[in-house]
């Protein structure tokens, strides 16, 4: 019978800010930058500008002193590379070529509508592989979209996008690659001219992808219940998830853990590594993104964290409770609060209209003069952009 180890509320989410590497400032250093990426598998590109981009946030939020030309410098030189909004570096190339010959799949009307888009345009598809080879890095805008014959169909505003969809989904499958941007506008081009030689292409069966995406998000959430990791496992149904879960309990590369969310309670794992230290792990005092990955699964930080978050810019202005772009704040190994703040673009400055703690009472003088520390730091940042 697997033993089961009981892990406290506070001592889990210390574990989940040291995976989300809150737990100390790392260098501004390129390395650092590639360090955060490879650590949770990604990082999200967002071109939200309330504050910050938020690959630029994310990183800030890491990095002491982080100056957005080092995550340039790490795309100019190939250490890392765009795939489907992420920045990712190249370990993971097998996974995402397991994934995208695979994609799109089945089930759905979108992912049969991509099919036939791409079926239906065979031509086109080949025609945008020849235009790069012969005249190299090209944006979306300057493909010629001449040969599609099935259009784009769709009730948004990417409806008859042909040749900016079909560079979408040729990415996915990494027949293309985001070559680097001109302003915000990607551009696109052959794999092999973006992605380093060197770059491990091993051929993944299934339940090696299966095991790999596990394993990660593992990394990534240092204490995760059962379905949250399966979730980020992209596909995984739930018997071949308990088979895998049970034998990396078996194997000792998971361990089982009881946490007392509140509630239902749930089926918990660690990584062994998690479980290290626990007493010193230290947390950081700074502000998040809406989209990083400490409180990316909103229903997780929640559960975890106590901390009910929702992002507010697509409700209408009297609907809001906390505001449009609203950061939450990490400190002590908590969520204690969210700023509500917006630059100023003529003024180049940080607005900050309020700042909402998650307590009834006022914190703490000490607490109080982390936090605003961490503001006037987030000031200097967006003064520098």
């Amino acid at each position: 019978m697997t033993k089961t180890a009981t892990v406290d509320l506070p001592t889990a989410r210390r574990i989940a800010i040291r995976a989300a590497l809150l737990d100390k400032a790392l260098p501004p250093t390129e390395r650092s930058v590639v360090e955060v990426a490879r650590h949770f598998g990604g990082i999200q590109i967002d071109p939200t500008r309330t504050v910050e981009r938020t690959q630029h946030l994310v990183l800030w939020s890491r990095l002491r002193d982080y100056d957005r030309t080092l995550l340039d410098k790490v795309l100019a030189k190939r250490k890392a590379f765009e795939y489907s909004a992420f920045i990712m570096t190249p370990d993971r190339l097998p996974e995402l070529i397991y994934y995208g010959e695979r994609w799109p799949g089945t089930g759905g009307s979108w992912r049969e509508r991509v099919t036939r888009f791409l079926a239906g345009n065979s031509e086109f598809r080949q025609s945008i592989l020849d235009q790069l080879r012969a005249e190299g890095p090209l944006q979306s805008r300057q493909i010629d979209a001449s040969k599609f014959k099935v259009g784009w169909e769709s009730t948004g505003w990417t409806h008859g996008k042909n040749a900016s969809q079909m560079l979408e989904f040729m990415g996915v499958k990494l027949e293309v690659v985001v070559a680097g941007r001109s302003g915000q506008e990607r551009v696109w081009d052959l794999p092999d001219r973006v992605i380093p030689k060197d770059a491990p292409r091993d051929e993944l069966a299934e339940d090696q992808y299966q095991e790999r995406r596990v394993m990660r998000g593992m990394e990534r959430f240092g204490v995760a219940s059962f379905q949250e990791v399966r979730l980020r496992a992209y596909g995984l149904s739930i018997p071949n998830a308990k088979t895998l879960f049970g034998r990396l309990v078996e194997e000792g590369r998971l361990i089982a853990i009881d946490v007392p969310y509140p509630g239902k309670p749930a089926p918990a794992f660690a990584l062994p590594s998690a479980l290290e230290s626990v007493e010193s792990i230290g947390s950081r005092t700074t502000l998040l993104s809406p989209f990083d990955p400490l409180v990316y699964d909103r229903d997780r930080t929640e559960r975890l964290f106590g901390f009910k978050y929702a992002l507010e810019m697509y409700k209408p202005k009297d609907k809001r409770e906390f505001g449009h772009f609203v950061l939450p704040i990490v400190h002590d190994g908590k969520l204690v609060g969210r700023l509500d703040s917006e630059r100023d673009r003529k003024a180049n400055e940080l607005v900050v209209r309020k700042l909402h703690w998650e307590t009834a009472k006022a914190p703490n003088a000490a607490t109080r003069a982390s936090v605003d520390q961490a503001i006037d730091e987030l000031k200097v940042f967006v003064r520098a952009g």
